[in-house]
């Protein structure tokens, strides 16, 4: 009997009524090299609530990873979300978040100012999903390397 790749079957799921999805992500040319992020925000019935794509100039893969979780949290501050669930293809943020700790310094600088904004929300979530399941968020940064800001697509 043939098996299934589990990473074929990867989708978007919604968020429970009341709560919003980030989706972010980072993309770098090198290690350290020129990178970018994106953010993606959706309500529970799917809709986009705003999206970001943003050149942050030079940073390895691990700070872009932390920069982009950071975006995504910020626009909770701008839009006035209480309830969050963070969804990223990368371990390193999530980890860094459920354990409160980081293996160096330089990725602590980005992760303090993400715990102090989680504790601002009513409930938040942080999981993992598959690389597969988070493309658009992928595409975003990868585009904010090549093309600089783009226009936000609402």
């Amino acid at each position: 009997m043939d098996q299934v790749n589990p990473r074929l079957c990867v989708k978007w799921e919604a968020p429970e009524p009341g709560w919003f999805k980030v989706k972010f992500d980072g993309a770098s040319t090198g290690n350290p090299g020129q990178s970018g992020i994106g953010c993606i925000l959706r309500n529970s019935d799917g809709i986009y609530i705003k999206e970001i794509s943003k050149k942050i100039g030079v940073a390895t893969n691990n700070e872009v990873e932390f920069r982009a979780a950071l975006r995504g949290l910020q626009l909770r501050m701008e839009l006035g979300v209480q309830r969050i669930h963070l969804e990223r293809d990368s371990l390193n943020v999530v980890n860094a978040v459920h354990y409160n700790n980081t293996p160096s310094w330089r990725l602590n600088q980005w992760l303090q100012p993400i715990l102090v904004l989680l504790a601002t929300f009513n409930e938040f979530r942080i999981s993992h999903i598959y690389r597969e399941g988070n493309g658009e968020a992928n595409k975003l940064s990868k585009m904010a390397i090549v093309n600089g800001d783009p226009p936000l697509a609402l």
